[in-house]
């Protein structure tokens, strides 16, 4: 097959999908505004927008949620609520978030749930940003001090920064800014219990409808103007997270780009040593690098790591090309073992910042596997006995295309003539057999055809 057109049967089933995602975030969007006009028709006037949030806040989830607000802003909506659970996240992601809800124009409302789920690190400037802060029973909230991607506490310099950022956010939001400010510099962590009787949030319901109902009448500043919520008769509008964000989202999973990871270095070896014969795997693997490298923005790692996983590759594929009796195929082992512990530095932060030791060990038992299979099919082409030129045609049946005796003759072997001679007669158009080649000459034998 064409390797032009097979480029081009890829690029455009790639652009198809992109397309036919876009399209059905398109039509979710147009069916959940339907869902809200006919819920205000039948008479509800006190609709809020629920967006669910759970794992590492990253650039996915800030997207999603500042589009939820902007959403409910669009739509002239009661306000948002905002359901999450998460271990923390990027600074960068976090900022962003904090500064959609000190600027949002309808109210949000930021629930820790469900039981025994917490708001830690990140998720404590999201939850004291809010206009309103309500946890579940059995949740937690605070260990808020910025550390590096090993665990380890960053610079004074750093930490005091998000001191003074968190207790601002407290201020400007009529919160205990002492124990904001213990949550960064002195990694405190509170239940919901204390959280409330602390003033660190406003309340602890069970479920959304107690919240709901605990938080009716409360009076909000929202965008510079004083307001009283009014939750009576609300309706709920769930708005998921578009096909882009989770795919995103499914990004900061260090699982699942460790295995892209491995599976574009996979493919672009094999495209490296079956060059010029397929480009398939290439195009494969080159995306499945691509995305990988778009999971490595949104999750600390260690480029020595990287590094060392890719020079296992190269020491793989130099053990293809010339064979080593194994001996470039133990380092890359070695090389890989070394850069997939490497690989992410964040394990004392908690599991969702690492791969998990299962998932490690089973993808490098794959990879050498894969690997030593395929170095031993090379070492035993190497070994194997080429034949080529005259010797090709030792042992091939053909036909005496003249008659061939002792003198010589001309038989049609592989669809090649050549010069032949014969121990006994053999008639024009006989069967023959190659006994040997003697230089440029064949020695040919009759074989009887066979009797009907």
């Amino acid at each position: 097959m064409d390797k032009k057109f097979v480029l081009f049967i890829s690029i455009f089933a790639v652009a198809a999908f992109g397309t036919a995602v876009f399209a059905a975030d398109k039509a979710a969007q147009a069916a959940t505004l339907a869902a809200a006009q006919a819920q205000k028709s039948a008479g509800s006037n006190h609709v809020f927008i629920k967006l669910s949030v759970e794992g590492v806040i990253d650039a996915s989830n800030a997207d999603y949620i500042i589009k939820g607000v902007e959403l409910a802003e669009k739509e002239g909506d009661s306000g948002v609520l905002v359901v999450m659970q998460t271990p923390g996240g990027l600074d960068k992601s976090m900022r962003k978030i904090c500064e959609k809800f000190l600027a949002s124009k309808v109210p949000v409302i930021c629930y820790v749930s469900p039981k025994g789920s917490r708001a830690a690190s990140a998720g404590t400037f999201i939850i004291l940003s809010s206009h309103v802060a309500a946890m579940a029973e059995g949740t937690n909230i605070g260990t808020a001090h910025p550390v590096d991607f090993q665990g380890k506490s960053l610079s004074e310099k750093v930490a005091n920064d998000a001191a003074a950022y968190i207790k601002n956010l407290a201020r400007l939001k009529g919160r205990n800014q002492q124990w904001a400010q213990d949550a960064v510099l002195k990694n405190v962590s509170t239940s919901e219990v204390d959280a409330v009787n602390l003033k660190v949030v406003d309340v602890s319901a069970k479920d959304v409808d107690e919240l709901m109902k605990k938080i009716n009448g409360k009076k909000l500043k929202v965008a510079d103007s004083n307001i009283i919520l009014d939750t009576t008769g609300y309706v709920i509008k769930d708005v998921a997270p578009t096909q882009k964000h989770k795919f995103l989202h499914a990004l900061s999973d260090p699982n699942i780009v460790y295995v892209l990871f491995l599976i574009g270095i996979y493919g672009l070896i094999f495209e490296l040593a079956n060059a010029g014969t397929t480009v398939l795997p290439g195009i494969a693997g080159a995306i499945a690098i691509v995305l990988a490298f778009i999971g490595f923005e949104s999750l600390p790692i260690n480029t020595a790591g990287v590094i060392l996983i890719i020079l296992s590759s190269v020491l793989f594929l130099a053990d293809m090309m010339t064979p080593t009796h194994g001996v470039l195929t133990f380092g890359g082992i070695l090389s890989l073992i070394i850069g997939s512990l490497l690989l992410f530095p964040s394990r004392a932060l908690g599991e969702e910042w690492a791969v998990s030791y299962v998932l490690m060990a089973i993808m490098i038992i794959v990879t050498i596997a894969f690997f030593v299979l395929v170095v031993a099919i090379v070492v035993k082409a190497h070994k194997g006995k080429v034949i080529t030129g005259m010797e090709s045609v030792l042992g091939k049946k053909g036909v005496a295309s003249s008659e061939v005796n002792m003198d010589g003759g001309v038989v049609n072997v592989g669809g090649e003539d050549w010069e032949a001679m014969s121990d006994e007669p053999i008639a024009a158009r006989d069967i023959i057999e190659v006994l040997e080649v003697n230089g440029i000459k064949l020695k040919v034998k009759k074989i009887p055809r066979k009797t009907e």
